[in-house]
C-alpha cells in the first residue's frame, strides 16, 4: 500500500511540475519575436537533456576510469551545448530586467481614450464629424473627463446646441467615480456658457449652486460662492451697449487765458462708495473683492487702519480660501500696518504668520525674505516722510553778482 501511495505522489509530482512547465512554456512562446529559432533551441535542448539522461549519466555511475574520463566529459560537452544555446537569451532576460527600472520593458501601457482626429476634424470647421470621432472613443470610455467635455464644448460653441451640451454635462456629473475638482470644473464651464451663449445668469446660478449643494464647505464651493457675487445682471447682459465716446482733447491748451472747465472733477463721496460695498457684502458675505475693496476704502479714504485689518482678518480666516490669496491679504495688511507707521514687532508678526501656516513652501520663502529686510522697509518708510527745510532761500540769489 505504502508503495502504490508513493506512486502517486510521484504522478502528481509529475503533474505538477509538467503543468508548471507548460504554462512557462506558452507564456515564452507568446511572448517570443523569433518564433523558428525558439523551437529550434528548444529542440537541442530536448536532445542534449535525453544525451545527459540516457547516455553521460550511466556511464558517470558506473564509475571508474570509464566515469571519469568518459562520462564527465560527455556531461561536460552536454552543459557546452546548453551554454551555447542559451547564453545569449539569458543575458538579454536580465537586461531587459534591467532595463525595466528606467523604461517600464515589455509591461503594456494603460489604454487611454485618442481625440486628436476629433480635434482635428473641428478645426477644419467639421464639428458634426469631430462629434462623430468623439462618440467612437467615448464607447470605449465612457466616463472620460476630457471626451466627455470635448463633446459638450463642440454641441454649445460649435453646433450652438446648449440643450445637447446640457445633457453631456449632465452625463458627466452624474457618474460615479469623478473628483469634486472634475465635476465642479464640467458645471462651470456650463455656466460659463450660459453667460456667454444663452446671456442667461439665472441659469449660471443654478449651475454654480448645484457646486455649493454637492460639495458644501469646500475649495469648490467656496469658488462658486465667488462667482455667484460676480454675476452679471440680465439686462446687462441682454442690453447691446452703445460705443463709449472718448472725449474731445483740447487743441490750443497751451494758448488759452485760463483753465476753467479743465479741473478735474472732484473725487467721489468715499462714504457712498463704503455704503455701496456694505450693500454687496450684506447680500453676498462670501465676496472676496468686495470686502477686499472695503478694507483698502476704510484704510485709504477713512484712515481707519482698525476697521481696515477686521476685514482682512475675515478674509483670511475663511476656511477653504486658497492658500495664495491668504498669503497676498496678509502681506497687505502689513503694508498697511507700515504706512501706517505701525508697531515694528506687531509688523513682523503679520508677516510671520504666512511662514508658521505655509511651512516649506514658496509662499514661506517670499515671506521670510521680507523679513530679512523688513528693516529696510521701515527705514524707508521713515526716510520717505517730509523732511522740513532750513531758512528759505534769498529770492535774488540767481541775480547777485559774484564780488
Amino acid at each position: 500500500m505504502e508503495k502504490f501511495w508513493h506512486i502517486v505522489r510521484l504522478i502528481l509530482g509529475m503533474a505538477v511540475m509538467g503543468a508548471a512547465a507548460g504554462w512557462l512554456l506558452v507564456r515564452w512562446w507568446r511572448k517570443s519575436e523569433d518564433r523558428p529559432s525558439l523551437l529550434v533551441k528548444w529542440g537541442v535542448t530536448l536532445l542534449d537533456l535525453l544525451f545527459l539522461v540516457f547516455v553521460a549519466a550511466p556511464v558517470v555511475a558506473e564509475g571508474g576510469y570509464a566515469g571519469a574520463f568518459g562520462g564527465i566529459p560527455m556531461v561536460a560537452v552536454a552543459g557546452l551545448v546548453l551554454a551555447v544555446t542559451w547564453t545569449e537569451d539569458i543575458a538579454g532576460w536580465f537586461g531587459r530586467k534591467f532595463g525595466q527600472l528606467y523604461d517600464g520593458g515589455d509591461i503594456a501601457a494603460d489604454p487611454e481614450p485618442f481625440f486628436s482626429i476629433a480635434e482635428a476634424r473641428r478645426k477644419q470647421g467639421k464639428p458634426a464629424e469631430a462629434v462623430v470621432e468623439v462618440v467612437k472613443q467615448l464607447e470605449r470610455f465612457p466616463t472620460s473627463v476630457r471626451g466627455l467635455m470635448l463633446l459638450a464644448d463642440i454641441q454649445a460653441r460649435d453646433l450652438h446646441d446648449l440643450d445637447a451640451a446640457r445633457l453631456t454635462v449632465g452625463r458627466f456629473i452624474n457618474q460615479p467615480g469623478h473628483t469634486p475638482k472634475n465635476v465642479a470644473y464640467a458645471l462651470t464651464q456650463l455656466a460659463d456658457w450660459e453667460l456667454a451663449l444663452a446671456k442667461d445668469p439665472d441659469a449660471a446660478r443654478v449651475d454654480f449652486e448645484e457646486i455649493i449643494g454637492r460639495f458644501p464647505e469646500s475649495p469648490e464651493a467656496h469658488q462658486a460662492h465667488q462667482r455667484i457675487a460676480r454675476l452679471a445682471s440680465p439686462e446687462f447682459l441682454q442690453t447691446e451697449r452703445p460705443p463709449i465716446a472718448l472725449p474731445r482733447s483740447e487743441e490750443r491748451l497751451g494758448l488759452r487765458p485760463d483753465f476753467t472747465g479743465l479741473k478735474a472733477p472732484p473725487p467721489p463721496d468715499p462714504n457712498v462708495r463704503i455704503a455701496a460695498l456694505v450693500s454687496q457684502l450684506e447680500r453676498y458675505p462670501q465676496d472676496n473683492q468686495t470686502r477686499e475693496e472695503l478694507a483698502l476704502a476704510y484704510a485709504n479714504d477713512l484712515g481707519r487702519l482698525d476697521l481696515a485689518a477686521e476685514q482682512l482678518e475675515q478674509l483670511i480666516a475663511q476656511p477653504h480660501a486658497p492658500d495664495p490669496h491668504i498669503a497676498r491679504w496678509l502681506n497687505l495688511l502689513a503694508d498697511l500696518q507700515l504706512r501706517e507707521r505701525g508697531n515694528p514687532e506687531t509688523i513682523r508678526r503679520t508677516i510671520q504668520r504666512i511662514v508658521d501656516w505655509f511651512p516649506e513652501t514658496a509662499l514661506a520663502e517670499a515671506a521670510q525674505r521680507r523679513l530679512a529686510t523688513l528693516e529696510r522697509e521701515l527705514r524707508s518708510k521713515n526716510e520717505s516722510q517730509a523732511v522740513p527745510l532750513g531758512s528759505p532761500a534769498d529770492p535774488r540769489l540767481g541775480l547777485k553778482m559774484k564780488h
